[in-house]
């Protein structure tokens, strides 16, 4: 060696041509340990979004599921009333279950079958009651297994043919024998979409999968995917089988390329979430940067051997030669450093020292590392611990095997440090900032627990909360209070002035809440235009409650200013008071519920707390509600007539049909104890429909110029076969067009004015006449008339009653019996009930009254078509 060295010294063109040598292979070195770090960052990049994404999205999973085994359970209790007598008919056991399904959007349908597998019941007329479920896989896999849970897996429809995702549950007898299974049958597009709406760039794709190798949802879809079976794929037999997640790379087995996968077993389930991205779209900015880098490698090495020939010849060429190694290693876009066996750092670019804020003279060929260390900590560019941070690095260097660090810095930044070491002592690091990447794994997350459109905790978190606070009421007795709000009047400003305003004004009132609340409290969105808020305890629970209640209804019923528009709305709010009104979080809110429900029935804009016989209340609604339903099913009604007089010829002109209820326990119950309940249930639908057929045909035997009046809800509206319904009513029952009045109220136009004006339009042209009831009671009814042409004007009963005591009374039923003569629209008094009303009607020019005074509402045996004897001997 020392030979050798001897005759370098005495030979310079020898020892040019071995420095141009070790230069070369220095840069080919540097070059391939760069592609090397490069092509591991580049995979262990896209391993750990892998893993992150699918961490995330089986959490998601879980969520979803869970709520899905809610459902099961609820159902599980609808099975267990119906067996207690309380569903006694199979129609309301399906409208139970087809209400629950509503309740979760992504249910297709929900049911159960008995010990045979026989389904006896199910949310959707679709699935023929009877059916056999006996031989499918979640029916025997339950059955056999008596501690078996939640059954998942993915099947083909009996009906459609189409795949679902089959969610399943053991049903037991008392003594613990098989008594059935409930099922629930979910749309795998509901995890397509969620799937979709994150954007994992091209080639990228979602698959979950049963643990068993059957394929439930892949994104992109593959449709030949869902029939086959992959329990013996790397994914199954080699690593989930060995650890619940992780991340590897995959041979292409439903696509033509290479794949690098993450995956995560989902918690509690046999479910595995699997992430993965084509090999070669994750390794194409590596390729990129080889394409452009190696030929100037290549061709800076060839320069070099080329410049050391030349050098012996010509020295003065070799430092514009070797500048184009510098030109590389000073535009990579992560920072490069290299140090020796003696932790001396040998080179780093210029990108290291500006991720670090160093200077030149800091980052000297031959610092130390620990010199180094003490200088970014220096000038802020370290985590917090200082100490730690050298201690650690110091330590990780020492290490024999290729590593990623990953450090956050005091500044907010998180860097990825990729140590490669070097054979024969030292190490080559590169170090990328990764802040960004972090950033968007972190909104995924925050994603699942807050509001997207008002940043709000939704559900989710408030239920978190609500436990945490449960959590500090048993340790150390801290009271607090839960209040739930729901905006009045919101869905009109939704309708009438559309969605984006109707979002501002979530937004707006989601800020005005906050305003008014405490740090301690948490304000959440539930859904639609619903809000919760959980306070924390004061002193005077109650009256602090009152207190934050007039704070926040003075607050949102300020006006609003929203795209030009100026709107104003109320908030009802029920209060539930923590432990007085429950323990559980589910009490609490169900209890608050009961208290809004009650401020919404006195009137809104206001607030309740919860009380005891509230509960009692809501029992009874139910009751009522159900009896209602099957008063629907069982035709327990029967429609009464109040005669109609046309006070020119002192002769019957019409009647209107009333609705009776024969209840078999409270006997002839009337509309005004129903109709409300029939409206919020969707019962009106069939009822309504009911009463329309059941008029016209009993009209179709009166005399022809006989005309009937039948009341039409704003729910029947919403519907959309309303003209439909009318026309095949009037065409059953052979009834003339202009023999049907259908009565409406400005509740029909204040809601989505623009469908229904055209749907009282196609009404209009069958030849039908339209009445606006209960005229004068509304804030503009005088719009209406210009809105729609109306064949009739009722007037409201409550300005007949004070017609001969109050003046203005008199002056406004004689305002409106000119208004209908002067545009052509007829007249009709309602509630007479005395012969002063009725002859100072006949004076001010009324067309027609109804009342006491002429009939009372009878069944159709009662009703009598002739003119009354006391009309004849007045006239």
């Amino acid at each position: 060696m020392r030979a050798v060295i001897q005759r370098l010294t005495r030979c310079p063109s020898c020892a040019l041509a071995a420095f141009g040598v070790f230069f070369a292979v220095a840069i080919v070195a540097l070059f391939l340990a760069d592609l090397q770090n490069r092509y591991r960052a580049a995979i262990q990049d896209a391993e750990q979004s892998a893993r992150s994404f699918s961490e995330v999205l089986a959490e998601h999973t879980a969520r979803t599921f869970e709520a899905v085994d809610h459902t099961l359970r609820e159902a599980e209790i609808i099975r267990q009333n119906q067996r207690n007598g309380e569903y006694p008919k199979a129609e309301r056991v399906r409208e139970a279950l087809r209400h629950l399904k509503q309740s979760s959007p992504i249910l297709i349908g929900i049911g159960w079958t008995s010990t045979t597998g026989e389904l006896v019941a199910y949310s959707s007329d679709g699935e023929p009651l009877g059916s056999s479920l006996a031989g499918h896989p979640p029916f025997t896999a339950l059955r056999d297994d008596v501690k078996a849970g939640l059954y998942v897996g993915s099947h083909r429809s009996v009906l459609s043919g189409n795949w679902v995702t089959v969610v399943a549950r053991r049903l037991s007898n008392p003594d613990g024998s098989f008594a059935g299974i409930v099922a629930a049958l979910i749309d795998p597009s509901y995890f397509s979409s969620i799937y979709r709406s994150i954007n994992l760039g091209q080639g990228a794709s979602v698959l979950l999968m049963h643990r068993e190798g059957r394929l439930i949802v892949r994104e992109p879809a593959i449709e030949s995917a869902l029939a086959r079976n992959f329990a013996d794929g790397p994914l199954l037999a080699e690593y989930v089988s060995k650890a619940d997640s992780g991340a590897y790379e995959s041979d292409a087995i439903l696509t033509e390329f290479p794949r690098i996968a993450g995956y995560k077993v989902v918690p509690g389930l046999p479910l595995v979430v699997r992430v993965a991205y084509s090999k070669p779209v994750v390794l194409a900015p590596w390729h990129a940067y080889l394409r452009k880098f190696g030929p100037v490698v290549a061709l800076l090495v060839v320069v070099i051997l080329l410049g050391t020939i030349l050098l012996v010849r010509q020295n003065r060429t070799l430092a514009h030669k070797s500048n184009l190694f510098e030109i590389t290693l000073q535009n990579m876009s992560q920072g490069l450093c290299m140090f020796d066996g003696t932790l001396r750092l040998v080179m780093c670019n210029q990108r290291y020292a500006a991720m670090y804020g160093l200077s030149l003279d800091q980052v000297r060929p031959g610092t130390p590392l620990r010199t180094i260390l003490e200088a970014r900590i220096r000038s802020g560019n370290s985590p917090a611990d200082a100490q730690s941070y050298i201690d650690n690095r110091l330590e990780e260097v020492r290490r024999a095997d290729a590593h990623v660090a990953v450090n956050q810095l005091r500044d907010g930044r998180v860097i990825a440090v990729n140590h490669q070491p070097i054979e024969g002592g030292g190490w080559i690091a590169v170090h990328q900032d990764v802040t960004a990447q972090r950033k968007i794994e972190a909104e995924i997350t925050r994603m699942a627990r807050y509001d997207a459109l008002t940043d709000l905790a939704n559900r989710t978190l408030f239920m978190e909360k609500i436990g945490e606070a449960l959590a500090r009421l048993r340790q150390r007795q801290e009271k607090f209070s839960i209040l739930l709000l729901d905006l009045d009047q919101f869905k009109e400003v939704n309708d009438s002035l559309g969605h984006p305003v109707g979002d501002a004004l979530l937004r707006a009132v989601a800020q005005r809440l906050c305003s008014v609340a405490r740090e301690s409290d948490t304000v959440a969105r539930l859904g639609g235009d619903e809000f919760a808020i959980l306070q924390t305890a004061e002193s005077e629970q109650k009256e602090s409650a009152i207190e934050f209640a007039s704070r926040i209804l003075q607050a949102l019923t300020e006006p609003y200013v929203l795209d030009g528009y100026k709107v104003m709305i109320g908030t009802s709010i029920g209060i539930a008071l923590a432990p007085e009104n429950g323990t559980e979080p589910d009490q609490l809110l169900r209890n608050a519920d009961l208290a809004l429900y009650r401020t919404k029935a006195q009137g809104r804009n206001g607030y309740r707390f919860f009380e005891p016989w509230m509960e009692e209340e809501a029992r009874s609604r139910r009751a009522l509600e159900g009896d209602l339903r099957n008063a629907v099913a069982r035709s327990e009604f029967e429609l009464y007539y109040q005669t109609v007089i046309d006070l020119r010829t002192q002769e019957v002109c019409g009647t209107e049909a009333l609705v009776r209820w024969h209840h078999p326990m409270r006997g002839l119950v009337g509309p005004d104890q129903f109709i409300s309940l029939a409206e919020e249930t969707g019962l009106i639908i069939p009822l309504g429909e009911w009463i329309l057929r059941q008029a016209c045909a009993d009209a179709a035997h009166w005399p022809a110029h006989i005309k009937v009046a039948v009341n039409l809800s704003a729910v029947q509206f919403g519907k959309g076969d309303l003209l439909d319904i009318v026309t095949r009513a009037l065409a059953d029952a052979d009834l003339q067009p202009e023999r049907l009045e259908l009565e409406v109220t400005e509740s029909i136009l204040l809601r989505n004015n623009g469908e229904n004006v055209a749907i009282l339009n196609e009404l209009k042209s069958l030849g039908v006449s339209i009445v606006l009831d209960d005229f004068g009671t509304g804030y503009s009814s005088l719009s209406y008339l210009q809105m729609f042409p109306f064949d009739k004007l009722k007037i409201d009963k409550s300005f007949v009653a004070e017609l001969s005591n109050r003046a203005e009374c008199a002056a406004i039923v004689c305002a409106v019996i000119g208004l209908g003569r002067s545009l052509g629209i007829g007249t009709t008094a309602e509630g007479v009930e005395t012969r002063e009303q009725y002859e100072l009607l006949r004076a001010a020019g009324c067309r027609e009254a109804q009342g006491y005074l002429l009939s009372r509402p009878v069944p159709i045996a009662q009703l009598v078509l002739d003119s009354p004897d006391g009309l004849r001997r007045t006239a």
